[in-house]
């Protein structure tokens, strides 16, 4: 087989996304990234049907002050100081050993009193909620944008400064449409990607001219 015809082989799995060309190493295979699944499941649930192993590294829990947007998207009213406050849990979370997310996640001072109770480093939150609640989160709503992490995240991530990722907000719902959390996570865009799929409803009326 001649240079030129491995060459244009190459390229084309280069196209593709199956390979990867460094200058001066050589061409490699190309580490498949993890994707987002069924987002009503969590992270731990989803990462767990695809055969990886998760960890988790709580890097902070605390109650505390939380500003008015949060406290609208929680339904959590002023006390009888008039400050409204949450439980937020910070999470580094990886699969295989890798770091994927940073994870801030915010709930109801009553549920995070409760999981307080619980291995946070060990379980799903998700299911933390089933079991508390006694139903399970039944909606997920969230947006990705682009974000250029600071210094800390990077060096959590083992990602270099300045390098772009996946910024993700979202809120978990009941299905009685009480809100369960809200989480703000930095996604490593190097190893994980959102997909997403749209479904259009079938109507007979419509007739093709």
């Amino acid at each position: 087989m001649s240079r030129i015809t491995v060459r244009r082989a190459l390229d084309e799995l280069v196209r593709l996304g199956l390979v990867e060309k460094f200058q001066g190493k050589g061409t490699f295979v190309r580490k498949s990234q993890l994707r987002s699944g069924d987002a009503n499941k969590g992270f731990y649930d989803a990462m767990k049907e695809r055969g990886s192993e998760v960890t988790t590294r709580l890097l902070y829990q605390g109650r505390e002050a939380i500003g008015r947007d949060l406290a609208a998207i929680l339904d959590i009213g002023p006390d009888g100081n008039g400050a409204c406050e949450a439980w937020h849990f910070r999470r580094l979370r990886l699969a295989d050993g890798v770091p994927v997310a940073i994870m801030n996640t915010y709930v109801r001072t009553e549920l995070g009193e409760a999981m307080l109770r619980h291995d946070l480093e060990k379980e799903s939150f998700y299911s933390l909620y089933a079991e508390i609640l006694g139903a399970p989160v039944a909606s997920t709503e969230g947006s990705v944008t682009a974000i250029s992490p600071d210094k800390e995240a990077c060096r959590l991530l083992e990602v270099p400064e300045g390098s772009a990722h996946l910024w993700y907000r979202s809120v978990g719902r009941l299905a009685d449409g009480s809100p369960v959390e809200t989480c703000f996570s930095i996604f490593n865009a190097n190893t994980y990607e959102f997909v997403v799929a749209s479904f259009r409803p079938s109507d007979q009326s419509f007739k093709p001219r």
